[in-house]
């Protein structure tokens, strides 16, 4: 089964552990932003080649990139119900496709190779991609008070490089930043730039993929 999305997406990076001025500015702001879902813990593997070809492309600033993960809720150690998702980003206008991956369920993060054997196999990929490395943080769900302008709260968040295929031997926890996202219809660009002047962030272009990649030993450059 697959979904395609297109849409928007807008990070800013906080250098604090403070997630609660980040939910406060939100309500706050005139778009008037409420909880949508309950918090809970998100878990993504990502997946390269072995020359890094996407970790590169964000890290040289190309402006058509591409990544691949799989992404499940609640345990870090055991996939429930995984998603590959494959997201191709042009600027901020980001196309996300999400396919069930039942093979993997239940499935424990450590099995690296069954994880590579299997998403390449489901995605047909040209060529073999690796497990390269895990992310895994706190969210919490915002939506706009006319219910179309998502945003979310990321804190606590750890990283996994996967040295090789049969060991986890590097952890990265990153407790002293937050990251905040907002997603939206493209078409509400202008409007959503407009009713944001009001909290005062500066915008950068950070992803947790690889910000924790750029925190890896200089050999893996």
């Amino acid at each position: 089964m697959k979904n395609k999305i297109k849409r928007f997406e807008r990070k800013w990076l906080f250098k604090s552990n403070n997630s609660l001025s980040l939910i406060n500015a939100l309500i706050r702001s005139n778009l008037f932003f409420r909880t949508q879902y309950p918090s809970r813990k998100v878990n993504s593997i990502y997946f390269d080649t072995h020359n890094y070809t996407s970790i590169r492309q964000n890290l040289d600033g190309v402006s058509n990139k591409k990544k691949i993960r799989i992404r499940w809720y609640g345990r870090k150690n055991t996939m429930i119900k995984p998603v590959i998702e494959i997201k191709s980003k042009k600027g901020f206008e980001t196309k996300k496709e999400s396919i069930k991956i039942k093979e993997l369920d239940n499935v424990k993060l450590s099995n690296l190779e069954l994880l590579k054997e299997k998403l390449n196999i489901k995605i047909k990929s040209k060529k073999i991609i690796f497990p390269i490395l895990t992310t895994h943080y706190k969210r919490e769900y915002f939506v706009s008070l006319n219910g179309k302008i998502r945003a979310t709260v990321d804190y606590n968040l750890q990283s996994i490089f996967l040295n090789n295929l049969s060991q986890i031997d590097i952890v990265k926890n990153f407790n002293n930043i937050c990251i905040l996202e907002f997603k939206y219809p493209i078409g509400l660009d202008k409007y959503v730039r407009k009713n944001l002047k009001d909290i005062t962030l500066r915008l950068s272009k950070n992803s947790k993929f690889v910000n924790s990649a750029m925190e890896k030993p200089k050999s893996f450059s």
